[in-house]
């Protein structure tokens, strides 16, 4: 009786899965987004999809040049240009799951098919929220997520997407999202860290209700957090061998300023406080 049982409950899971899927192709012919939130049988879900493009030529080419100056050690093309998260749903799918078997917060895989993957559903991301959000609680909320990062990092991890808009938060608890890229696979752990440390603080200035005058106060105090909880010399090192080029870059950007809304000024912040590295 008991091959019964199994019997029973597998056609019962496979009969879930396919009404799960039905449920998702038919919430992707609602929106053209690449992820949507659905409900089904009363839980909520994320559907998301293959990206349509891999990077244009040109960014491929910036960062793959960018790197090799950085660290000496260059990236192959199908890498930096996405090919294989835009081949396949595979390499996203699984690193959830490895990071899921490593006890980092991500949302569960519920189901994966060659044209999507769906993802129980894990909060709010950060950056919508902190468009409502205020300055005591974005005060206490990302110091606190900028120890988490490093937290993540101590444990030997990489996101890849570290901004905030690849972080929900529910119940009190935060989630890491969306890991399509692949690049720290082929660097060293503490550049692609690096790298995370750096768009996560690049996301936070100037977003929402945070002014210039707060993002100077105030991504100093999320370095600190930061290193308090995963301080690697080799990731200071890289800050400090990376500045004399991004000054440079700084500076050229600077010349079109009054052009740019954020993300020249952005840039110039981040810079000045990177600088502050000792």
């Amino acid at each position: 009786m008991s091959w019964l049982r199994s019997l029973d409950h597998r056609i019962s899971v496979n009969e879930n899965l396919q009404s799960l899927e039905a449920a998702a192709r038919a919430a992707l012919t609602t929106h053209h987004s690449r992820a949507l939130v659905f409900e089904h049988e009363g839980r909520r879900y994320v559907v998301k999809k293959l990206a349509e493009k891999p990077r244009k030529l040109a960014q491929t080419l910036f960062m793959r040049w960018l790197v090799k100056r950085l660290t000496g050690q260059p990236l192959p093309m199908r890498t930096l240009a996405l090919s294989q998260a835009a081949s396949s749903m595979d390499f996203e799918a699984k690193r959830l799951q490895a990071l899921a078997a490593a006890g980092v917060r991500v949302p569960r895989v519920a189901l994966v098919t060659p044209e999507f993957f769906v993802l129980e559903f894990c909060g709010t991301v950060v950056a919508t929220l902190l468009e409502k959000w205020t300055p005591e609680i974005w005060r206490r909320e990302l110091p606190r997520l900028a120890s988490e990062l490093g937290e993540f990092h101590h444990a030997g991890q990489w996101h890849g997407g570290a901004q905030i808009k690849n972080i929900t938060l529910l119940d009190g608890l935060s989630y890491r999202i969306d890991f399509e890229e692949n690049f720290g696979e082929f660097l060293p752990l503490a550049v692609a860290q690096t790298a995370d440390l750096v768009l996560f603080l690049n996301s936070i200035s100037l977003a929402g209700p945070v002014g210039e005058m707060e993002s100077r106060e105030l991504l100093p105090q999320l370095l600190h957090d930061y290193f308090a909880a995963h301080l690697d010399p080799e990731i200071k090192q890289i800050i400090r061998r990376a500045l004399p080029l991004l000054k440079k870059l700084a500076g050229l950007a600077g010349l079109f300023q009054r052009w740019s809304k954020k993300g020249i000024r952005r840039v110039l912040i981040l810079v000045d406080v990177l600088a502050t590295v000792k």
